[in-house]
């Protein structure tokens, strides 16, 4: 899966920015770019692809549904805890320091409670402000490997007819955001969690990843060059830079990672793609790692302490971005990796089954 590997490195590297960019762009820019936030769509989409190709023939039973649910607590949930734990610490430190906060979150036992057992997008806490307030995304992603056998059930039961029924699902609700907000249905409509909830956006996400998995063998016909994929990313990314609607940007995120899909069954990747596609196990770290280098570094540091601006927060920038890569490098193969295999080892639901694919791992 070395093409879906590249997306969701580079989509990783977009959430990066458009959580930092507000210290670097006009407001206006700022505004006008937060499109970059449906990255997060994108990496729904090829979850639900991944988790499909690795799960699908192996969920039937009571023991086996346990045995997935653990091998995604065990990658899930060690990161998630950490970085909730580091997390706290820091705003603790801020508020005894007297540093201005406008996302501190709540401590509350209950509120760190929530969030730590990823019920979050599901039993609302507080202020809607979250220690490490990027996991609200991996709460969503919980939620749906819980869902994920009712899926595949109607997957497998239905065959092709399922497709039908989860395309149909997912229509409803794109036709219901834009019913709701009319036919101006902005970017902050889709990913506002107040306005619009963050579950429908994931069911969204799966669902086309689900029925992409079930279609990947007729996208032969389709199979785009390289160079056309290449040119799908630079289009999101325009329409995300430029103010675009979320719809034309959600159409254009679903045939990018199509034409990946089609790449991964149907072609051989090029040489340089092959470079990029094992930095995808980074994904995770990076994603859950970005925001608090953000936070110190460029939020406390630049912004508050420096009150910098121009040279100065472009070089912190530079400076936070390496440490993103460097601890999210080190996180991946001296904390997760060697969590996760603790946690797999244990037998809480007899031996997992040997899984035909490890990328998800």
């Amino acid at each position: 899966m070395q093409h879906l590997d590249a997306l969701r490195f580079l989509a990783s590297l977009g959430i990066v920015f458009h959580h930092s960019k507000e210290f670097m762009l006009s407001s206006a820019a700022n505004e006008r770019s937060d499109g970059l936030a449906l990255f997060v769509d994108m990496f729904f989409i090829i979850s639900g692809y991944v988790i499909s190709h690795v799960y699908f023939d192996h969920i039937d039973d009571i023991a086996s549904y346990g045995a997935f649910l653990k091998k995604r607590v065990a990658r899930l949930f060690p990161l998630h805890l950490l970085t909730l734990v580091v997390s706290a610490f820091l705003y603790a430190g801020f508020s005894a320091l007297q540093l201005p906060s406008r996302h501190t979150p709540s401590f509350s036992p209950l509120c760190i409670a929530d969030t730590a057992l990823l019920l979050h997008t599901l039993i609302e806490c507080g202020n809607h402000q979250y220690f490490n307030g990027v996991n609200w995304s991996i709460s969503v992603e919980m939620m749906m490997y819980i869902g994920f056998p009712i899926v595949i059930f109607l997957a497998r039961s239905a065959g092709q007819r399922g497709v039908l029924v989860i395309a149909a699902a997912c229509a409803a609700i794109i036709f219901g955001a834009v019913r709701r907000y009319g036919l101006d249905f902005g970017v902050h409509d889709w990913i506002d969690s107040e306005s619009f909830h963050p579950l429908l956006r994931g069911a969204f996400g799966f669902g086309v990843g689900v029925a992409l998995f079930r279609l990947r063998h007729f996208l032969a016909p389709i199979t785009p060059p390289f160079p056309v994929l290449a040119g799908g990313l630079l289009a999101i990314l325009a329409a995300m830079l430029t103010g675009q609607s979320p719809l034309l940007i959600l159409a254009l995120i679903v045939l990018l990672v199509t034409g990946a899909v089609a790449r991964d069954v149907h072609a051989i990747a090029t040489p340089s793609l092959m470079r990029i596609a094992p930095l995808g196990q980074l994904t995770y770290s990076i994603y859950m790692w970005h925001n608090l280098f953000i936070l110190v570094l460029i939020n406390i540091v630049g912004d508050k302490l420096m009150k910098g601006g121009g040279i100065t927060i472009a070089a912190l920038s530079l400076i936070c971005y390496s440490c993103i890569f460097a601890t999210s490098l080190l996180s991946f193969h001296l904390f997760e990796t060697p969590m996760r295999r603790a946690i797999d080892g244990i037998s809480i639901f007899g031996k997992a089954r040997t899984q035909k694919s490890s990328v998800a791992s």
